[in-house]
């Protein structure tokens, strides 16, 4: 049933893009119809440098997202739950989150140069403080009466932390994954375009322009749109269901 309500939005767009390109009298070489579009898709894929592309740019992200959401929950728990902590790092994470990773890009490149370390850094910088502001929040926002709850049962140290503080930040915490990956998933094409790095989606599009190879635009584009899709559903969708779904954290919709 939900591969339904992914693949009727999916066929809507592609119903609506035939008929833009078909009637509009916008020339194909600017707005290719969608058979064009596949064909390239097709033509990528044959040739491997899809499926290059798409492992280039995968690997990059699972990195960023492990390295950083690992950082983020811990601190972000951390400071949720003892005063000073907070007190420690709240001004600093302000200040950072006012600092979008896009504008690191000029330091970065004199630290690393032209590299993978360049575009990884930005990535985990993203995330880490997403996932923190996140975590914070949402340990910080308890209700007290749960706590008092834990205590009553016998929940103390670990115990408090792992049984009740995190199973019901929970929410918040996976809503801060989500959060970071989709801020990072963008940063990541974009840096992949300024940064040659010799294969990724982004840097893909950017061949592509270079050459005005519009049908491989599109085409990378829509893979960008799938490949986000997908490990939205897959990655961030199951941990959702395995957690705050099956603990009863959030109730689900009728």
């Amino acid at each position: 049933m939900d591969a339904i309500y992914v693949a009727i939005p999916v066929a809507m767009v592609l119903v609506c893009w035939q008929l833009f390109a078909k009637l509009s009298g916008v020339p194909a070489a600017l707005f290719p119809p969608v058979e064009s579009v596949g064909v390239a898709l097709y033509g990528m894929a044959a040739e491997g440098t899809l499926w290059t592309d798409i492992g280039g740019t995968f690997v990059r992200l699972l990195k960023a997202v492990i390295i950083g959401s690992a950082v983020g929950t811990v601190l972000g728990a951390l400071m949720g739950n003892f005063r000073h902590w907070e007190r420690l790092f709240v001004v600093p994470l302000n200040f950072l989150l006012a600092v979008p990773g896009t504008a690191l890009f000029p330091l970065t490149m004199l630290w690393f140069g032209i590299s993978e370390m360049a575009i990884l850094s930005i990535l985990i910088y993203e995330v880490t403080l997403t996932v923190m502001a996140n975590t914070w929040s949402g340990v910080k926002s308890i209700d007290v009466s749960l706590i008092r709850a834990g205590r009553a049962f016998g929940a103390t140290g670990a115990s408090m932390f792992w049984r009740v503080l995190m199973p019901s930040a929970m929410p918040s915490i996976i809503s801060g994954y989500r959060l970071a990956f989709s801020r990072a998933w963008r940063i990541l094409i974009i840096a992949e375009m300024l940064i040659s790095v010799g294969s990724g989606l982004g840097y893909r599009l950017y061949w592509a322009r270079e050459f005005f190879h519009t049908d491989v635009v599109y085409a990378g584009l829509f893979t960008v749109g799938i490949v986000g899709l997908v490990f939205e559903r897959l990655v961030l969708r199951t941990a959702e269901v395995m957690t705050v779904n099956r603990w009863g954290t959030v109730r689900e919709l009728e």
